[in-house]
């Protein structure tokens, strides 16, 4: 019985195997490897969708939830290089759990008994038909708007978004005055990008009235 349940255990060597074999289907379908563990989809004007693999190992089983949403290459460098962060490919933009655009999706749970190959081209179908499908929907800075401002009271990095999309819009005057409206709510939290971001929109404002 104890052998038994040692064979059936789920490590970390299990683990690794899954994902290897849930990326390896990730790339059969089209997505793009730029990591050992990272996966996306570049679209147009520097939008990607974004895939994320969210984990949890437990003796019994190994489980993945997938994430699937929108990564955006300029958004995301004007904000990090704002607040001298390392801009990072694999972080998203804006996500959501798989499981709010395909709920009647079983979900993906490995044990030994599982056949991996199978579950891996599971799930690499679903980012296909379903994920690829959304992302392209939301892959403009007018669908991506609503989205972030709709999470900017949840902080992590989503009014840096919301600044840098109406930036990036073209949109420099509600972008100051988010910023400013931002900075004097969450100060302890906003400053360090909001006082550099306005910074670089009053020296540009200054160069084109010369």
């Amino acid at each position: 019985m104890a052998q038994t349940q040692m064979n059936n255990r789920c490590d970390r060597v299990f683990k690794q195997e899954v994902l290897r074999k849930c990326y390896e289907a990730l790339m059969a379908v089209g997505f793009t490897r730029y990591r050992k563990e990272a996966v996306d989809w570049p679209l147009e004007d520097g939008f990607h969708c974004w895939v994320g693999l969210n984990e949890a190992l437990y003796d019994e089983y190994f489980e993945i939830n997938p994430f699937v949403g929108i990564h955006v290459v300029p958004l995301e460098k004007l904000w990090s290089v704002l607040k001298e962060r390392k801009y990072d490919r694999g972080v998203a933009t804006y996500a959501l759990h798989m499981g709010l655009l395909s709920p009647h999706e079983p979900v993906f749970h490995f044990t030994r008994q599982t056949d991996i190959e199978a579950e891996a081209e599971r799930l690499a179908k679903l980012y296909l038909d379903v994920g690829l499908s959304y992302a392209k929907s939301i892959a403009s800075y007018e669908a991506l708007l609503p989205l972030l401002q709709d999470r900017v009271d949840m902080l992590g990095a989503y009014p840096e978004r919301v600044a840098s999309c109406l930036y990036l819009m073209g949109r420099r005057e509600e972008a100051r005055q988010f910023t400013e409206d931002f900075l004097e709510k969450e100060r302890n939290y906003f400053e360090r990008f909001a006082v550099p971001f306005l910074e670089k929109l009053a020296t540009e404002e200054a160069g084109r009235t010369r």
